[in-house]
């Protein structure tokens, strides 16, 4: 495996862990896409065992964008550096290349 996916797996599931440890399992399966069953296992697994499965091909992660606010984020960052009709035209292309990646997530809460 190469380093850096390995360091990159790591360092998600080690702010996974803490996280959940801290108390804030809601605030970590928002924002990590943590589910339940992962917050119970986090919660009792040993820093051994999480250095284990970073190696290993159990974690995958997963963009999650939010398409209304990335589009905000690169309209911001194109006017920034030109305020010109091309820029935004621009960011409106990127948009949508971004929602190819995207996997659908109708029906899912």
């Amino acid at each position: 495996m190469d380093e850096n996916i390995y360091n990159l797996h790591l360092d998600y599931l080690i702010l996974a862990q803490e996280m959940v440890l801290a108390g804030l399992e809601q605030k970590a399966m928002f924002s990590l896409g943590l589910t339940p069953e992962a917050v119970a296992i986090l919660k009792k697994m040993p820093s051994n065992k999480l250095k284990e499965i970073a190696r290993s091909e159990f974690v995958s992660f997963m963009p999650r964008f939010n398409a209304g606010n990335w589009s905000k984020y690169l309209q911001n960052d194109n006017i920034n550096n030109d305020n010109s009709h091309q820029a935004l035209e621009s960011t409106d292309s990127h948009a949508r290349e971004l929602l190819m990646f995207i996997p659908c997530s109708a029906g899912k809460s």
